[in-house]
């Protein structure tokens, strides 16, 4: 806010800047209009004598190519022509005609039909000049005189040719061609001055100035005056921006130089009239400081009969001011009464309003202070139920927010900021569907535009909440309509924290799950344990007899031998993973070779993937690798890998068993084995692949595809033991999806020996 003054200096400064203003304007007009019109007239008066002077150097010239003309007549002139001999100018006649006119002729040259030279007076630029013969399909083609551009001799002295026939009898014999110095010509011609400063040029048909009175031709640049308008429309004036002279926004008037018409001009010329822009504009400048000096009078006076104005119009309403002041403050105050000295009726009917309004509010105020107490008792009992409620509020069980009809966030509890792990001022005004995970907001603005329509609250819903700190809290959210009268509707948002309800419902399933895999793992080792030992003691006998010892009966019996062994080993895990508490398992380590475990485990299945068409690669280091664990139970873990991909693989897939070591001390955030040299031991297959929504639960027990009507699903316990026994070994094992199609499932376990794996007892 600008600063404030007195209403008297207000109405003074306003009447001020009304003058200046209509002044200044007035005075700018005065000056545009005085210099427009001096533009205008000094324009007309340029173009007239230009005009004047075109027709002059027209007069001169044409009346020299007469005399030229008279020159080719005289007998003497012809008789050479007609007889080819040559003629000199020592006649009387002749010499009497070159004594007239040697001050403005540089050569003279009298030329045969047959372009044989008859006489003259030339020299030697007058040759060259004559050698190139531009006037001749002119003179004797036309039968019209020539006349040339302004042109230069050697010296550097202008000079102007003319070319005319000579003629007997409608033939012509010959031609004159006459060279006239020019500079003496057109001095007397260009000799007009106007002012101090203006003066009148000659000027060629590209605009360069030819002749001037005042500075060598060659002291001038090309004006951007209108030459070729002139050309066409005669003589014009215009305001350019370089009148030669380097002055700009000068005035020129240009005209034409116009021959007779049977003459032919080689090019053509102009009369230019201009002069300095200073000397144009000085009346008008002049004219501009008197009425400056008549304004500077004027708002003098205006200022001294506002100030006496303004002071009548501003004592009574300073009076007024000063009786609303002590009203304010409550003091009574007496009738204001100024007679005669009211500056006008409109302030007089102010006053006389003013005292009516003042015995109003007197009463008024009266009255206001009864009223001012009950309300005052009143806001006491409301600040108090605001302050109950707004408690009730933040300090509610649940997570209370409320949105507008487009679902932004207008306000919510304390609850909800403590909930969400961020403070009001960060939620209110952003879309409530961004506090929930990305597959809940599609559900949540179904249920809003449900409630808005029947203005009824709306089922309630399970929704996933993302916190700050990287939990997601399980929710139920309950939609209520907020019923405001006379304003747009509004939604409450009450949320439900059942987070600890769904972990409980979920650990007490998961308990009675294992307790009935316990159950059934006890079972299942009584029963088969024995009829397995019976089958391995049978086969090491059978293996013992000389007979069976030639091949394949010897190497079958070894497979089914390796493959109880291996039945028995997966009892005895099975009843390992459900012991106790589930905290580990026994390992019982030694150091053996990597090649030889992951050949062992593609030859199992060797024969079913030659059934299936599935081919299996196996990617070896180059170099013998050893490692330090449970040669069995990581067996076991190559095994359930290597039967997951071979089940999902199509026919003629083919799978890829590889290991490979890493640089020693190189750290990789995959494996999470952070500078620790470690064996990567990767499967591969060309099958359908995971869902990326199963990827993080995919080696949880009794985590099964949500595709029940597939038969190559399992029980959700072999990824589930791959893990625990890779963990065991301080390893990690993860899945992944090929770019190219398909699951690559990896294990990285450390290559340090005995540290690298829990010892059983």
């Amino acid at each position: 806010m600008g600063k404030r003054t007195s209403l008297q200096r207000l109405i003074t400064l306003s009447i001020l800047l009304i003058g200046l203003l209509s002044g200044t304007l007035g005075l700018g007009y005065a000056y545009w209009h005085v210099k427009e019109t001096r533009r205008a007239t000094i324009g007309l008066y340029f173009q007239e004598l230009a005009l004047h002077s075109a027709d002059k150097v027209g007069l001169v010239l044409a009346k020299e190519i007469e005399w030229v003309e008279r020159l080719g007549a005289l007998p003497e002139v012809r008789e050479s022509l007609r007889q080819g001999v040559r003629l000199t100018l020592d006649k009387p006649k002749l010499q009497r005609w070159r004594e007239e006119q040697r001050q403005y002729f540089h050569s003279l040259a009298i030329v045969s039909r047959q372009g044989q030279l008859i006489g003259g007076v030339t020299s030697e630029t007058a040759r060259a000049h004559y050698a190139q013969q531009p006037w001749w399909p002119i003179v004797f083609g036309q039968r019209r005189p020539w006349a040339s551009d302004l042109r230069l001799d050697e010296k550097g002295r202008g000079y102007w040719e003319v070319a005319v026939p000579i003629s007997e009898g409608g033939a012509v014999l010959g031609a004159l061609k006459v060279a006239i110095v020019a500079d003496g010509l057109f001095a007397s011609i260009l000799q007009t001055r106007i002012g101090k400063t203006g003066h009148t040029m000659l000027l060629g048909q590209d605009g360069q100035v030819l002749v001037c009175p005042i500075l060598p031709p060659s002291l001038h640049t090309k004006t951007d005056g209108f030459i070729e308008g002139s050309a066409q429309s005669g003589a014009v004036w215009a305001e350019v921006q370089d009148d030669t002279h380097g002055s700009r926004g000068g005035i020129v008037g240009i005209s034409p130089v116009a021959l007779p018409a049977p003459i032919a001009q080689e090019r053509h010329w102009h009369i230019l009239v201009r002069q300095d822009p200073e000397e144009i504009y000085e009346p008008a400048r002049i004219l501009l400081w008197k009425l400056a000096g008549f304004w500077t009078g004027a708002i003098g006076l205006i200022v001294l009969l506002g100030s006496r104005l303004s002071r009548r119009i501003v004592q009574p309403l300073e009076a007024l001011v000063e009786r609303a002041h002590l009203l304010g403050e409550g003091r009574q105050t007496q009738r204001l009464e100024f007679g005669e000295n009211v500056a006008s009726v409109e302030i007089e009917t102010l006053v006389t309003s003013f005292n009516r309004l003042a015995e109003r509010l007197d009463a008024a105020s009266r009255e206001t202070q009864r009223n001012l107490s009950e309300l005052e008792k009143a806001n006491r009992g409301l600040t108090n139920s605001e302050q109950h409620y707004r408690m009730l509020w933040d300090h509610a069980f649940d997570s209370k927010l409320i949105v507008d009809e487009s679902g932004l966030v207008r306000a919510l509890n304390r609850r909800a900021e403590i909930k969400l792990g961020c403070q009001a001022e960060e939620v209110i005004g952003t879309p409530a569907a961004e506090l929930f995970v990305e597959q809940d907001r599609p559900h949540f603005y179904d249920l809003l535009r449900e409630v808005l329509a029947t203005r009824k609250e709306g089922a309630t819903v399970e929704v996933h909440v993302p916190t700050t700190g990287g939990a997601t809290l399980t929710m139920e959210l309950d939609m209520v309509p907020i019923e405001k009268v006379g304003s747009p509707s509004e939604i409450l948002l009450q949320l439900s924290d059942v987070t600890e309800k769904k972990q409980l419902e979920r650990q007490l399933l998961r308990s009675e799950r294992l307790a009935s895999l316990s159950q059934f793992a006890s079972m299942f080792a009584h029963d088969i344990r024995n009829p397995l030992a019976g089958i391995k003691k049978t086969l090491e006998l059978l293996t013992n007899r000389a007979e069976l010892q030639a091949e394949p009966v010897r190497r079958l019996f070894g497979d089914l031998q390796f493959t109880t062994e291996l039945l028995l080993g997966m009892i005895n895990d099975m009843l390992d993973v459900y012991q106790e508490s589930y905290s580990g398992l026994p390992l019982v380590s030694s150091t053996f070779s990597v090649n030889a475990w992951l050949q062992e485990v593609a030859h199992l299945f060797r024969s079913e993937a030659e059934a299936k068409g599935v081919n299996i690669r196996v990617g070896l280091p180059q170099e013998n690798v050893t490692i330090s664990g449970d040669r069995r139970r990581l067996q076991r873990v190559g095994i359930n890998l290597l039967h997951n991909a071979l089940k999902y693989s199509p026919p003629d897939g083919i799978i890829i068993l590889s290991a490979r070591p890493t640089q020693e001390g190189q750290p990789d955030s995959r494996f999470g084995l952070l500078g620790e040299p470690v064996l990567l031991v990767q499967v591969e297959d060309e099958g359908p692949g995971v869902d990326p929504n199963e990827l993080p639960h995919i080696f949880e027990m009794f985590h099964r595809k949500k595709d029940g009507h597939d038969l190559r699903i399992g029980r959700g316990l072999g990824l589930h033991f791959c893990r625990l026994v890779v963990e065991a070994h301080h390893g990690r094992i993860w899945a992944a999806n090929r770019s190219r199609g398909g699951a690559v499932f990896s294990v990285a376990l450390p290559l340090k020996g005995g540290d690298g794996c829990r010892s059983g007892s």
